[in-house]
């Protein structure tokens, strides 16, 4: 009988920074660069593979690119370890190409037992992670590097080197980093320890060691860190309200988050400042055991929460409920009166309102023929209207571009390229796109014969994380675009 031979189901993906890619069940291999699993918070480095068992997994790259194989196997899950990450990317290599007869087809799945085989195999450096995880996990030991590198039968600099190519700083400056991100853990999470206790908790037996230590990183003394968590304030919300609250001096101690939106962090990148807070996923219900085990003051609530979600469980005396606002400095205004803190309204409008006037004055192509924005994302096109958006009306009303007829009424309509062309702007301004769904849609023929294609008259700055609803986003945004337009635009030729 003759052998069926079949190319295997494996693929090769490059992710950019900010990218992500929607990957099914089977083996991942990081070859280059790093990536993020967003189910299990699991950190991808070169050489690592992992199981993919949920449908739709999401795998974004890290802080730079991220080049990695999908391949589609099914049944026994052998356990995998870290290798090199030069040779796996060698055995994919051959893998991918496709078999012209009987031998090559089995030349192939030899590769793949021998690929297989290899990432099961444990090595010495999977020791070493092992006792280095376990000593970071409790910082109130007091074991040093020397102890370490004794355990393990190594010398000191060939530790620090293991240790630095693996969390990219030295064992010192990374234990320092751990301790004060911890320490702001234990103040977020509980009120009612001491200083001497947090110190002790991160490892540090002086407390005025501790004291100074946490300025040096932080520019604050724990006493003032402990005032900007005073009152102990929750979110339930979907918009990310700390942004308002870290513009008032104000952090939360649980907040929502975006890991599907904005990566491992999820939160844009102009929302730093947030260490011991407790981030949820906006998109999923909210964890009733944190509002209720947190200590809460102030919880602030907004309709957006609703969604179908019962909680009807949240403390009625400690729930602040915003009204739906159709303005940005609204929410600042009325969370701002919640927590005393109206004194800061001013310098925080004055800073953008002269930001606006900047952007302005100088953007040169606002009175230009008509426009027209689109979010290009993974499985749609949503092209926006003019209003009840902060966006659409800082572009459209305070900035005075000339909207397209036929834009729609509603905040945005999800749309074909066929709708796109009868609309047929003569300037197109794509946002919060992601570059591999851009590379996609700029492969159809329609997006070809668009007005603005053919004129070069496509905007596309980098505004992922542009989010204008609060002082911090809008602020971001405005730097950015200023950015933009001082530069010679970006334009997305045909």
């Amino acid at each position: 009988m003759e052998l069926q031979i079949k190319p295997l189901p494996i693929e090769k993906h490059w992710l950019l920074e900010g990218d992500r890619r929607s990957v099914k069940p089977g083996l991942v291999i990081v070859v280059a660069g790093s990536g993020f699993l967003y189910s299990n918070r699991h950190r991808l480095y070169p050489g690592d593979a992992v199981w993919i068992e949920q449908i739709d997994e999401v795998l974004p790259a890290g802080k730079e690119t991220c080049l990695f194989y999908h391949l589609t196997l099914t049944g026994h899950r052998c356990a995998l370890y870290r290798q090199d990450a030069d040779i796996l990317h060698d055995w994919l290599r051959q893998l991918r190409v496709s078999p012209n007869s009987e031998q090559e087809g089995l030349t192939q799945l030899r590769i793949l037992y021998q690929l297989l085989e290899t990432l099961n195999r444990e090595q010495e450096n999977h020791v070493f992670e092992e006792v280095v995880t376990s000593w970071l996990r409790d910082l109130s030991t007091q074991r040093s590097v020397h102890e370490l590198a004794l355990d393990l039968g190594m010398s000191v600099p060939t530790f620090n080197r293991l240790f630095k190519e693996r969390y990219h700083a030295t064992p010192k400056e990374y234990v320092t980093q751990l301790r004060i991100r911890t320490a702001k853990e234990w103040m977020l999470a509980s009120h009612e320890m001491t200083l001497a206790q947090i110190a002790q908790k991160v490892g540090l037996q002086d407390e005025f060691y501790f004291s100074r230590l946490f300025k040096k990183r932080t520019g604050l003394s724990p006493t003032h860190f402990l005032q900007r968590i005073t009152p102990r304030i929750g979110i339930a919300s979907r918009l990310l309200l700390q942004d308002h609250l870290l513009a008032l001096g104000l952090q939360p101690i649980l907040a929502p988050s975006y890991p599907t939106e904005y990566g491992a962090s999820g939160l844009p990148v102009f929302l730093t400042g947030l260490d011991g807070t407790r981030l949820y996923d906006a998109n999923q219900p909210l964890e009733r055991e944190w509002f209720e085990t947190t200590a809460l003051d102030l919880i602030i609530k907004t309709p957006s929460l609703e969604k179908g979600q019962d909680i009807s469980w949240l403390p009625a005396d400690h729930v602040l409920e915003l009204p739906h606002q159709t303005c940005w400095s609204d929410y600042l205004r009325l969370i701002a009166a919640a927590t005393n803190r109206e004194d800061r309204l001013e310098p925080i409008a004055a800073q953008i309102t002269a930001l606006e006037q900047t952007v302005k004055e100088r953007l040169a192509w606002n009175k230009t023929g008509t426009w027209a924005v689109v979010w290009i994302r993974p499985d749609e096109v949503r092209l926006y209207g003019t209003k009840e958006h902060t966006m659409l009306d800082f572009l459209f009303q305070d900035l005075g571009l000339t909207p397209t007829p036929g834009l729609p009424e509603a905040i945005y309509e999800i749309v074909t390229l066929e709708t796109l062309q009868r609309v047929n702007p003569e300037n197109l301004l794509i946002l919060w796109s992601q570059p591999v769904d851009v590379e996609r849609i700029q492969q159809e023929e329609s997006w070809q014969t668009l007005q603005a294609v053919q004129r070069h008259q496509v905007h596309y700055p980098d505004s992922v994380d542009w989010d204008p609803w609060g002082p911090l986003g809008r602020t971001h945004m405005l730097k950015q675009l200023l950015e933009y337009i001082e530069n010679e635009p970006r334009l997305i030729c045909p």
